[in-house]
């Protein structure tokens, strides 16, 4: 299942420095929930859900993106990819129900199904499962430090 080293296709530069660039965010609001001032922690927790929310529905928007182009798009694919940014949204609304660990459980799960399905069944550029493996790892670490911090507030 792994391919030959010689047959990787590289990532175009453009896509790997906005591809790292899209994970300062993720950093950013983490560390301020985790390591800043007190008065931070509650606006680095919203921004932390509201930008996990926007990269969600931004992938679910690529897998969506991707099926159009086929002649025939499959319904379920369509549906399922448009399922991401709701749940997302939903999970961004849960603040006025659930637990901030719950939130933070809920977008790393979200984070890993996209993941799962992007890279066992891609559609797309050769370099895009080694992308995204990457910017998943990023944000689910993000999100894990989060996720400890919040299991102890």
């Amino acid at each position: 299942m792994s391919e030959p080293m010689a047959d990787r296709v590289p990532a175009p530069p453009a896509v790997w420095f906005f591809g790292l660039a899209t994970l300062i965010p993720f950093f950013v609001a983490s560390g301020l929930f985790c390591y800043g001032p007190p008065a931070a922690q509650s606006g680095a927790l919203i921004s932390l859900l509201a930008y996990s929310t926007a990269i969600v529905s931004y992938f679910g928007g690529v897998r969506s993106g991707l099926e159009i182009e086929n002649p025939s798009p499959r319904w379920i694919v369509l549906g399922l990819s448009l399922l991401f940014p709701l749940a997302g949204f939903g999970l961004l609304l849960g603040e006025l129900r659930f637990e901030p660990a719950w939130q933070l459980s809920g977008f790393l799960l979200l984070f890993l199904l996209q993941w799962v399905w992007d890279v066992t069944d891609h559609d797309g550029p050769a370099w895009r499962p080694r992308m995204r493996t990457l910017l998943t790892s990023g944000a689910a670490i993000s999100l894990a430090f989060a996720l400890e911090q919040a299991l102890h507030m």
